[in-house]
């Protein structure tokens, strides 16, 4: 199994449409071969971040959700919602003691 996380950091006027977005993004998730889990975060110290959470059963699960063909293509003429570039990382993950 894997675990993504993903760091968000929406316009300060746009965060409520960011979570939307984000939460959105996450239900079409749930139905996709290999999900497991997901969480969506709101920092306390800084409700501009917005962070996901979620489980796979595999980096191809993963990957086959990012790399889908009926994936949407970000509109151009849509504002930016993000005030820096979305960080992203793929852990692996460890049997608990």
């Amino acid at each position: 199994m894997i675990t993504v996380i993903v760091h968000h950091y929406a316009v300060p006027d746009l965060v409520s449409r960011a979570e939307s977005g984000i939460k959105e993004n996450g239900r079409v998730m749930r139905s996709f071969p290999g999900f497991i889990s997901r969480q969506t975060l709101c920092a306390q110290d800084d409700r501009n971040q917005i962070t996901s959470v979620t489980t796979w059963r595999s980096l191809d699960d993963f990957q086959g959700w990012s790399n889908r063909p009926d994936r949407p293509a970000p509109n151009p003429d849509a504002p930016s919602l993000w005030s820096r570039p979305v960080e992203s990382t793929v852990f692996d993950l460890t049997p608990e003691l």
